[in-house]
């Protein structure tokens, strides 16, 4: 009945309880011996008596009793003295503690009870009522128990448990110069299955593989296999869809690999979930104590770093850990700390990207690109930050604050010179599916007054390709309002010349990959030939990423390619670099013809 019981253990002793652990602090060896007796006759083996009050406390904290028959006058440390000190200990204050006693006024009743006295009885005590009251009183432990140490959906030890029993087996593995295990586990994309039979089929789904896993722990336990079975060996569930398994006293880390094999290997067969036939695998981290850490923390921390190494490997499958992998998660969890204060913080930063009009050499507007000026690293590339955003559901966030900055500064430098050189800014699917894209636009534009038409917003095909009703639906809305739409990263995703057809755009935008083999590789050219036709045909813009070079410009324009961005005219910039090299070009295209004016676009450029 302790905390480190197991589920089946639990059950059985709410059925039968005399495993529970009783301990009597009393000053008379005699009264100690009847109450023995009086519980030894009900079924009770595990009693433990405290004669000296002074070592009471010492002694609860070494056994930690299921509960405490405590009496009051003693000499040394009375039992109100006890009584304060426990459940003044938070290890100690959830035992609950029946008071024997022969005072019998009220005054003492009502002060032992304000102390947090469980239950009161007088001495000398009735055996049958004294039977009762401590079986009562466990009873309600076990229950309360449950509902503190176990899993309600599964049944399983739930974390603060698992925590506990952890706790236990790294000191009994440096006490006895034994291996400890550690199997971290993960259900391979869960939320699809969630997000698609529900949170019913998905509490289902972890019920089945709750049982599925104590099925193989339970085989191994009783496995005749010198170095397989393994009493004591535990499974909980520890989070949404990540349980643990822990595997005590074993004679080395192969012992957890065989489990780990073995789970694969259970998974192998579907689920059968609200009629539908599943087929799950798992992720698997497995560390050891005390070669991979020497303390309940360093164990969790390296069985994560483990369990991402196996799930970057593409899941259904195992990872010993390695120091080189805790290191790495570690790196990833500080960016994934800092990320979430840098938007606090004020450290993102936004550059932008000239567009270039093909034939006349002008700027006619410019690409929002997010970059982080980290405190100690500098500044980072959003390669670096945003699949971090992407994985803990910071992209929304990020996208919204590029948004307003964005229109923010483009607003500004209309008043500078620029006059309606618009922004382009890039749509993360979670902020266009979210609902509140369109809100934030509309909100965005009054607060900066920046006219709706110098607003572009750029989304992937990916981003395009959900639910149809509600893609066409918002960017019906969006363009109602004035705000241009851009196709990024045309013909990387999954094209489709009906929903083009449908979609309300206003351009195309070719992928880099596609410009970078021009003008000589042929198949790149006939894509960029291909897309810029469509473009026309749809009465679509078409805009080339990527070009650094003139001869890939001197293509683009033969093939009625209308802006273009890249390193030929510059890399994204700060605010003010940005304006001045957009005021130095406007003035080059003004006095000098087509050809000369982008030429001295790139020199410009590459004096910044």
């Amino acid at each position: 009945m302790s905390a480190s019981t197991t589920a089946a253990d639990t059950a059985s002793d709410l059925k039968s309880l005399s495993n529970a652990c009783v301990m009597m602090i009393d000053d008379e060896p005699i009264m100690i011996d009847v109450v023995s007796s009086f519980l030894e006759e009900a079924g009770y083996r595990e009693l433990v008596s405290v004669t000296d009050s002074t070592k009471a406390i010492d002694a609860i904290h070494s056994q930690r009793p299921d509960l405490l028959l405590l009496d009051l006058m003693m000499p040394g440390l009375s039992g109100f003295e006890i009584l304060q000190m426990v459940r003044n200990d938070p290890q100690l204050r959830e035992i609950p503690v029946i008071v024997l006693t022969s005072a019998s006024d009220s005054d003492t009743k009502l002060r032992v009870l304000e102390l947090g006295a469980t239950d009161f009885l007088e001495k000398p005590v009735d055996p049958s009522e004294l039977k009762l009251r401590v079986r009562n009183t466990l009873a309600f432990k076990a229950y309360r128990d449950r509902l503190a140490y176990f899993d309600p959906l599964t049944g399983l030890p739930n974390r603060k448990l698992f925590l506990s029993q952890l706790a236990s087996g790294v000191r009994r593995a440096q006490r006895e110069n034994q291996v400890c295990a550690l199997i971290q586990l993960n259900i391979d994309r869960f939320k699809t299955v969630n997000d698609s039979l529900g949170h019913r089929g998905g509490d289902e789904l972890l019920k089945l593989v709750a049982n599925r896993l104590q099925s193989v722990v339970r085989m191994l336990d009783r496995s005749a296999q010198v170095g397989e079975g393994l009493p004591g060996a535990s499974v909980s569930r520890v989070g949404a869809d990540e349980f643990s398994v822990l595997l005590p006293d074993i004679a080395g880390v192969d012992i957890a690999g065989k489990f780990a094999r073995r789970f694969i290997s259970a998974f192998t067969q579907p689920f059968q979930v609200e009629g539908h036939e599943l087929f799950v695998t798992l992720s698997l981290g497995v560390v050891s104590a005390p070669q991979d850490g020497d303390t309940p923390e360093r164990l969790l921390n390296n069985a994560g770093a483990a369990l991402d190494q196996a799930k970057h490997r593409g899941g259904n499958g195992y990872h010993f850990f390695a120091s080189n992998a805790n290191a790495s998660a570690l790196e990833r969890l500080t960016l994934e700390s800092q990320l979430r204060r840098a938007l606090q913080r004020d450290e993102l930063v936004v550059h932008y990207q000239p567009k270039i009009d093909v034939r006349s050499g002008r700027v006619v507007g410019s690409e929002a690109l997010v970059r982080w000026q980290h405190p100690d690293r500098g500044l980072l590339s959003p390669g670096v930050f945003i699949p971090v955003a992407e994985e803990i559901n910071l992209i929304a966030q990020v996208g919204a604050w590029v948004l307003r900055k964005a229109c923010f500064h483009a607003s500004l430098w209309a008043k500078r010179g620029l006059g309606s050189v618009g922004v382009a800014v890039n749509v993360a699917s979670p902020h266009f599916r979210d609902g509140r894209l369109l809100a934030d636009v509309q909100q965005v534009l009054g607060t900066t007054g920046l006219p709706p038409d110098m607003l572009t917003l750029e989304l992937t095909e990916s981003v395009l390709m959900g639910n149809n009703t509600d893609t066409v639906a918002t960017l019906k809305a969006l363009t109602d309002i004035g705000v241009h739409i851009s196709l990024d990263d045309f013909g990387t995703g999954y094209s489709s010349l009906a929903y083009l057809k449908r979609l309300p755009l206003d351009e195309l935008k070719i992928d880099r990959s596609f410009v970078s083999g021009l003008p000589g590789d042929q198949d790149s050219a006939a894509i960029v030939r291909a897309v810029i036709a469509l473009a026309k045909s749809l009465n679509l813009k078409v805009t080339a990423e990527g070009v650094e070079q003139r001869s890939q410009l001197e293509f683009l324009r033969t093939g009625t390619c209308d802006t273009f961005q890249g390193f030929l005219c510059s890399q994204a910039l700060p605010l003010d670099q940005f304006v001045a090299l957009a005021l130095r070009i406007q003035s080059q295209s003004a006095q000098s013809a087509q050809d000369s004016a982008l030429h001295s676009a790139a020199e410009v450029a590459a004096l910044i």
